[in-house]
């Protein structure tokens, strides 16, 4: 059982309740109308649970390699008490999965007072980023293509021809909350083409993301890593045959050699600095 302060609502966290909890989806159309969004049942896209129920298989069809993140979880079950106790069904509209109606208002509220009551900032923020990806992917379900996130009607999936890169480069796409489904973000072209161990997904914010990504550069050492971004800190340039010396292009399959990461920062300017500040001990900047 919760209770939510400030108000006589009481949450039950039960299984049961959680099991029988259906999520209502709506998205905003481009000429302002409202429609109400099914899953689809597709040969490229499986059918989803109506419950809201969020499996480890469906996380990693959007994009991400690790585990179904826990806060992410506890969102989810959090909105699915929330609207059956309130009788009012969850809606997003617009772009980004954003909560609309009256659900979406109360929720507004009670989420707010829970990132104030957090006196860490790391955990306010951990709170904020958790809180994006569980409305967005609640907000897709049956709407994106979980391969190129783009709606179903414009899905260019066909159009992707997957291509093996240099065994020893891995790229890392680390991407801020807000840029995560989005349908113009051109970042998902990279595991789509290269795949996801060449070319690996990690959202701001997400500890099982993020942990994923430390162990890699704590393994292959700060030398090995670099983060592709355009300032006055910055390396001036960088070769790749020079990283590896000259057997590199003689024998690029070879084991003895450690793998080279890159990281590319995948947000705005303003949102970017701050992943930047908490990459500096990990990786160099070209």
């Amino acid at each position: 059982m919760r209770y939510i302060a400030g108000t006589s609502v009481v949450l039950d966290t039960s299984p049961s309740l959680l099991f029988h909890c259906r999520i209502r989806r709506r998205k905003l159309g481009a000429a302002g109308r409202r429609l109400v969004m099914t899953p689809v049942n597709s040969r490229s896209q499986p059918r989803e649970s109506e419950d809201g129920i969020i499996s480890v298989e469906e996380w990693r069809r959007w994009g991400p390699v690790s585990p179904f993140p826990a806060a992410v979880k506890q969102i989810v079950d959090d909105l699915k008490v929330l609207e059956c106790k309130l009788d009012s069904p969850i809606e997003f509209g617009g772009n980004g999965g954003k909560l609309q109606g009256p659900f979406g208002a109360y929720e507004d509220k009670k989420h707010r007072a829970t990132y104030e009551a957090l006196n860490d900032p790391e955990k306010k923020f951990r709170f904020f980023s958790a809180r994006q990806v569980a409305c967005r992917l609640l907000g897709s379900r049956g709407y994106l293509c979980q391969k190129c996130w783009l709606a179903m009607e414009d899905c260019m999936c066909s159009y992707i021809k997957p291509c093996g890169l240099w065994k020893q480069i891995r790229f890392w796409l680390y991407m801020h909350p807000r840029d995560f489904l989005r349908q113009n973000n051109t970042g998902k072209l990279l595991w789509q083409i290269f795949g996801v161990q060449s070319a690996t997904l990690c959202v701001f914010g997400i500890a099982e993301d993020e942990e994923i990504m430390w162990n890699e550069f704590k393994r292959a050492g700060k030398n090995q890593v670099r983060c592709l971004y355009p300032n006055q800190n910055s390396e001036v340039t960088f070769s790749v045959k020079d990283t590896f010396g000259c057997s590199a292009s003689e024998n690029p399959g070879s084991s003895s050699m450690t793998d080279l990461h890159f990281i590319l920062l995948d947000g705005t300017w303003n949102n970017s600095a701050a992943m930047l500040k908490l990459l500096k001990d990990h990786a160099k900047s070209v």
